[in-house]
């Protein structure tokens, strides 16, 4: 038997969009198997969908009486979940396990890492820096600073009005000048065409979802298709082997631990290199028809 705990309204809530994520995970990563989709703006749309949709289907009214899960819901999650596994163990049990440990894996990418930034020494950059990253739209205020790491590291933070750029001494010392402006020019694409907006409030979405494994892994692929997109703005009418020498000299210098950082700045450079992007990937209308089937479906999956 299930515990009461696990039926009360807002457990049963997180349980609910893990479960439509999960399904909703597995229907896309077929499709985009299956047809070959490429980095665009059609992957980007079906990562966002499967941190957004689950939340929407999962708060359908109506589902959560005995009722409904008696007469019309096509799958009643609670008989598998009761399913024992042996030595006393039951499968809401894993689940639960599952759950605590991407918690705790949230609060140690997410948090740790932010208290650790606070705690570094920057200092002012040189001005020829700071007027070459002001001189791009909409970075006329934007904040330099240097950062005292020998890695090759440039980042960005702020608000929209009030951006920050954060440059690596080891960033200085071993880009060419070319290759420092291209990367400049992909880390001012974060801030255009909307991105800030769409990374941040998907950044909220998944912070929502942080016990659920997919909303994590579709994040991170959102994120990773974003960084492609801002590859292509940054090398738009502009030799594409200078971003992708630049991207290779931060792989080298990224901790060979760094599993996850290396096999991204891997992906990135294949992309950029092999013009394997398209945003056309899959036309718009079939986009709408996929997310209103899963849209009517997913809400009879109790």
């Amino acid at each position: 038997m299930i515990p009461a705990y696990w039926h009360s309204p807002l457990v049963a809530f997180l349980w609910q969009v893990m479960l439509h994520s999960s399904i909703m995970g597995i229907v896309f990563y077929a499709w985009a198997h299956r047809v070959h989709l490429p980095s665009g703006r059609s992957k980007r749309s079906l990562l966002a969908a499967l941190l957004v949709l689950p939340l929407l289907t999962a708060a359908m009214p109506g589902r959560t009486g005995l009722e409904f899960h008696e007469q019309f819901a096509w799958l009643d999650s609670g008989r598998i979940l009761a399913v024992p596994l042996g030595a006393g163990i039951r499968l809401y049990q894993i689940v639960l396990l599952v759950a605590l440990l991407m918690v705790v894996l949230t609060v140690w990418q997410e948090v740790v890492p932010a208290v650790r930034r606070r705690k570094t020494g920057f200092t002012k950059a040189p001005e020829e820096l700071a007027r070459l990253a002001r001189s791009l739209r909409g970075w006329e205020r934007c904040e330099v600073l240097m950062s005292p790491s020998g890695d090759i590291l440039l980042a960005t933070g702020g608000w929209p009005r009030h951006p920050r750029l954060i440059v690596s001494r080891g960033a200085l010392g071993r880009l060419s000048e070319d290759e420092l402006t291209t990367v400049l020019q992909h880390e001012h694409a974060h801030w255009q065409a909307g991105r800030w907006i769409r990374s941040h409030g998907l950044f909220l979405v998944r912070l929502l979802q942080c016990y659920n494994p997919v909303a994590l892994w579709s994040f991170r692929e959102y994120c990773l298709e974003v960084e492609i997109e801002c590859d292509a703005a940054a090398v738009s009418g502009r030799d594409p082997k200078l971003l992708g020498r630049a991207l290779l000299k931060i792989y080298e210098s990224t901790d060979r631990r760094d599993v996850a950082s290396r096999s991204a700045l891997r992906k990135r450079v294949d992309v950029l290199l092999e013009g394997d992007r398209r945003d056309d990937g899959l036309p718009g209308a079939t986009l709408v028809a996929a997310l209103s089937i899963l849209l009517v479906v997913l809400p009879w999956v109790v």
